[in-house]
Protein backbone atom coordinates (compact mmCIF):
# COMPACT_ATOMS: atom_id res chain seq x y z
CA UNK A 1 0.00 0.00 0.00
CA UNK A 2 1.52 3.46 -1.02
CA UNK A 3 1.34 6.06 0.80
CA UNK A 4 0.97 9.66 -0.69
CA UNK A 5 3.65 12.24 1.02
CA UNK A 6 1.82 15.38 -0.33
CA UNK A 7 -1.77 14.18 0.99
CA UNK A 8 -2.34 15.99 4.29
CA UNK A 9 -3.56 13.86 7.23
CA UNK A 10 -6.11 14.97 9.75
CA UNK A 11 -7.75 12.66 12.39
CA UNK A 12 -8.27 12.12 16.26
CA UNK A 13 -5.13 11.83 18.50
CA UNK A 14 -4.38 8.92 20.53
CA UNK A 15 -1.44 10.58 22.94
CA UNK A 16 0.96 8.32 24.81
CA UNK A 17 4.36 8.95 26.59
CA UNK A 18 7.67 8.31 26.24
CA UNK A 19 9.42 4.93 25.15
CA UNK A 20 6.57 2.90 24.29
CA UNK A 21 8.03 -0.43 23.88
CA UNK A 22 7.40 -3.13 20.58
CA UNK A 23 5.90 -5.67 22.82
CA UNK A 24 2.82 -3.58 23.57
CA UNK A 25 2.62 -2.40 20.46
CA UNK A 26 2.80 -6.03 18.66
CA UNK A 27 2.71 -8.74 21.77
CA UNK A 28 2.56 -11.23 19.05
CA UNK A 29 3.91 -13.79 21.66
CA UNK A 30 0.83 -14.61 23.36
CA UNK A 31 -1.41 -13.23 20.12
CA UNK A 32 0.10 -14.83 17.24
CA UNK A 33 -2.81 -13.83 14.65
CA UNK A 34 -3.53 -10.57 13.27
CA UNK A 35 -7.33 -11.05 14.47
CA UNK A 36 -6.20 -11.41 18.14
CA UNK A 37 -3.13 -8.85 17.76
CA UNK A 38 -5.87 -6.20 16.75
CA UNK A 39 -7.67 -6.71 19.90
CA UNK A 40 -4.62 -6.20 22.09
CA UNK A 41 -2.23 -3.90 20.77
CA UNK A 42 -1.55 -0.81 22.52
CA UNK A 43 -3.63 -2.05 25.77
CA UNK A 44 -0.77 -2.63 27.98
CA UNK A 45 -0.69 1.13 28.15
CA UNK A 46 -4.02 2.30 27.45
CA UNK A 47 -6.82 -0.93 27.88
CA UNK A 48 -9.48 0.83 25.80
CA UNK A 49 -7.51 1.21 22.65
CA UNK A 50 -8.05 -1.38 21.03
CA UNK A 51 -11.96 -1.58 21.61
CA UNK A 52 -12.18 2.40 20.96
CA UNK A 53 -9.37 3.44 18.40
CA UNK A 54 -10.96 4.38 14.47
CA UNK A 55 -9.86 4.73 11.07
CA UNK A 56 -8.24 7.57 10.39
CA UNK A 57 -6.74 8.12 14.01
CA UNK A 58 -2.90 9.59 14.91
CA UNK A 59 -0.92 8.36 17.28
CA UNK A 60 0.62 10.51 18.69
CA UNK A 61 4.13 9.30 21.44
CA UNK A 62 6.65 11.02 23.38
CA UNK A 63 10.68 9.97 22.94
CA UNK A 64 12.31 6.75 22.01
CA UNK A 65 8.54 5.21 20.10
CA UNK A 66 9.10 1.68 19.61
CA UNK A 67 11.74 0.55 21.54
CA UNK A 68 12.73 -3.03 22.06
CA UNK A 69 12.68 -5.98 20.51
CA UNK A 70 12.21 -5.51 16.37
CA UNK A 71 8.49 -6.06 15.10
CA UNK A 72 7.15 -3.71 12.87
CA UNK A 73 3.96 -1.63 14.03
CA UNK A 74 1.84 -2.78 11.28
CA UNK A 75 -1.05 -3.74 13.42
CA UNK A 76 -1.78 -0.04 14.00
CA UNK A 77 -2.51 0.31 10.53
CA UNK A 78 -5.10 -2.62 11.12
CA UNK A 79 -6.73 -0.97 13.71
CA UNK A 80 -7.21 2.16 11.54
CA UNK A 81 -3.88 4.48 12.67
CA UNK A 82 -3.56 6.92 9.45
CA UNK A 83 -0.02 7.84 10.66
CA UNK A 84 2.52 7.41 14.19
CA UNK A 85 3.81 10.94 15.10
CA UNK A 86 6.46 10.63 18.07
CA UNK A 87 9.06 12.83 19.69
CA UNK A 88 11.60 10.56 18.34
CA UNK A 89 11.48 6.93 17.15
CA UNK A 90 13.57 3.56 17.88
CA UNK A 91 15.95 3.88 14.78
CA UNK A 92 14.73 0.10 13.87
CA UNK A 93 11.22 0.67 14.48
CA UNK A 94 11.52 3.56 12.32
CA UNK A 95 13.52 1.32 9.23
CA UNK A 96 10.93 -1.79 9.73
CA UNK A 97 7.99 0.59 9.11
CA UNK A 98 9.59 2.73 6.85
CA UNK A 99 9.91 -0.52 4.96
CA UNK A 100 6.48 -1.25 4.40
CA UNK A 101 5.15 2.40 4.09
CA UNK A 102 3.96 2.64 7.51
CA UNK A 103 3.05 6.85 7.84
CA UNK A 104 5.47 7.14 10.74
CA UNK A 105 6.71 10.52 11.24
CA UNK A 106 9.20 12.85 14.15
CA UNK A 107 7.95 15.96 15.36
CA UNK A 108 10.11 17.10 18.29
CA UNK A 109 7.53 19.05 20.34
CA UNK A 110 4.63 17.84 18.93
CA UNK A 111 3.40 15.98 22.65
CA UNK A 112 3.32 20.00 23.77
CA UNK A 113 1.02 20.85 21.04
CA UNK A 114 -1.67 18.54 21.35
CA UNK A 115 -4.17 16.62 24.27
CA UNK A 116 -5.65 13.33 23.97
CA UNK A 117 -8.48 13.14 21.55
CA UNK A 118 -7.76 16.66 19.75
CA UNK A 119 -7.33 16.84 16.05
CA UNK A 120 -3.57 17.36 14.10
CA UNK A 121 -3.19 17.74 10.88
CA UNK A 122 0.33 16.46 9.39
CA UNK A 123 1.43 18.10 6.23
CA UNK A 124 3.95 16.44 5.26
CA UNK A 125 5.03 18.52 1.99
CA UNK A 126 5.01 22.01 4.19
CA UNK A 127 6.76 20.24 6.72
CA UNK A 128 4.45 21.02 9.55
CA UNK A 129 2.10 19.31 11.99
CA UNK A 130 -0.33 21.64 13.40
CA UNK A 131 -3.38 21.85 16.34
CA UNK A 132 -6.13 23.35 14.33
CA UNK A 133 -8.08 23.80 17.62
CA UNK A 134 -4.98 26.07 19.13
CA UNK A 135 -3.39 27.40 16.31
CA UNK A 136 -0.01 25.50 17.80
CA UNK A 137 2.35 23.79 15.34
CA UNK A 138 5.94 22.18 15.06
CA UNK A 139 8.30 21.61 12.49
CA UNK A 140 8.17 17.71 11.23
CA UNK A 141 11.52 16.19 10.24
CA UNK A 142 11.31 15.43 6.59
CA UNK A 143 12.87 12.09 4.64
CA UNK A 144 15.83 12.07 2.39
CA UNK A 145 14.16 11.90 -1.35
CA UNK A 146 15.01 7.46 -1.82
CA UNK A 147 13.09 7.00 1.94
CA UNK A 148 9.80 9.65 0.01
CA UNK A 149 10.34 7.33 -2.95
CA UNK A 150 9.95 4.18 -0.55
CA UNK A 151 7.06 5.29 0.34
CA UNK A 152 5.40 6.29 -2.50
CA UNK A 153 6.27 2.77 -4.25
CA UNK A 154 4.46 1.45 -1.17
CA UNK A 155 7.06 -0.54 0.92
CA UNK A 156 10.80 -1.52 0.54
CA UNK A 157 9.91 -4.92 -1.54
CA UNK A 158 7.76 -2.99 -3.89
CA UNK A 159 10.23 -0.03 -4.30
CA UNK A 160 13.38 -3.03 -4.82
CA UNK A 161 10.91 -4.97 -7.42
CA UNK A 162 10.14 -1.53 -9.22
CA UNK A 163 13.75 -0.75 -9.69
CA UNK A 164 15.14 -4.10 -10.73
CA UNK A 165 12.47 -3.76 -13.46
CA UNK A 166 13.68 0.00 -14.57
CA UNK A 167 17.50 -1.12 -14.63
CA UNK A 168 16.92 -4.52 -16.35
CA UNK A 169 14.36 -3.02 -19.39
CA UNK A 170 17.33 -0.93 -19.91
Amino acid sequence: MSFDLNRVIRGRVWKFGDSIETDAINPYYRHPTMEELKQHTMEAYRPEFPKQVKPGDILVAGRNFGCGSSRPGLVLREVGIAAILAESVSRLFLRNNIARAMPIFMAPGVTGIVQDGETLEIDYRQGVVRNPASGASVALRKFPPLIEKIFQCGGLPEFARERYLAETSR
